[in-house]
């Protein structure tokens, strides 16, 4: 557990594999370990670190309350400190929240990234953001099932019910796995409440394209299906200097645990030959 500049602590995961490291960041909800399938045809290239973003998988809350998504970046750039990841050495791979803030880490230190590959960032343009307390997602997040009986009834309910019916049933496993921690009565609940989620939703209006402007690094950005979020990933491509686009048209936001191998070898590829 590292040290958060949020009063808390930040879990950091060695998800395996021989070589220089890379940063794996989560989408909200999330945490390092329910992406199994997708990361561990990276573990052939590199050995992967995953830390769970504020109050995600095994990290704490913030005890200063700050969700904000640039905080959240300033504890990224505490990972690549902890794994000795110096300037123009950061190669990253992140997923929605995990991309963007990975980017706005990059702008808080100039130069961080070398190359990266990010499924749909979440990021805005200026002036478009929700304001406070007003994105859709949290009141979703705030009614959201904590509870179930077991990961057995988590993983029956979920294969029925969007997104997570478009998931391969082995990333659904996993993230039925690892999302949930186990009760003293022998139910699950999710390890981000459904507080924390929202709180996490409302930090991303400090997510803007403005912001990232000056990096310089090769990135590639995937692309599913419009889903009525938003043109997801748009706003970063715009501004970014060397940026490449692939489009998903069969995936949604829930890409890496749709086609987990697919996006595993384009990250690789942009990551290795970009």
């Amino acid at each position: 557990m590292l040290a958060s500049s949020g009063g808390g602590e930040i879990a950091l995961h060695n998800l395996g594999g021989q070589g220089p490291p890379l940063l794996f960041v989560h989408a909200t909800g999330f945490n390092a370990r329910t992406y199994g399938p997708f990361v561990e045809p990276l573990l052939t290239h590199f050995s992967v670190w995953g830390p769970d973003l504020r109050a995600h998988g095994w990290s704490t809350q913030p005890a200063n309350g700050d969700y904000e998504w640039t905080s959240l970046a300033d504890d990224l750039l505490m990972v690549a400190d902890h794994l000795g990841i110096g300037s123009g050495e950061l190669d990253c791979v992140g997923h929605s929240i995990g991309a963007a803030t990975l980017l706005l880490a990059d702008a808080l230190r100039p130069g961080l990234i070398r190359r990266m590959y990010g499924y749909e960032p979440v990021m805005w343009r200026p002036g478009e953001a929700f304001p406070p307390g007003e994105n859709p997602l949290i009141a979703g997040a705030r009614k959201r099932r904590e509870v179930f009986e077991s990961r057995a009834e988590v993983f029956e309910r979920f294969t029925t019910r969007p997104p997570f019916s478009q998931c391969r049933a082995d990333a659904l496993h996993s993230y039925v796995t690892h999302a949930f921690e186990d009760l003293e009565d022998g139910t699950v609940r999710l390890r981000c409440r459904r507080e924390d989620e929202a709180q996490t939703y409302d930090g991303e209006r400090v997510s803007t394209n403005d912001r990232i402007a000056g990096c310089e690094a090769k990135i590639v950005l995937g692309k599913g299906m419009d889903q009525g979020y938003g043109n997801l990933g748009a706003p970063a491509a715009e501004v970014l200097a060397n940026v490449k686009t692939i489009s998903y048209p069969d995936l949604g936001h829930f890409g890496p645990l749709e086609a987990p191998t697919r996006l595993a070898v384009d990250a690789l590829d942009a990551l290795l030959h970009s």
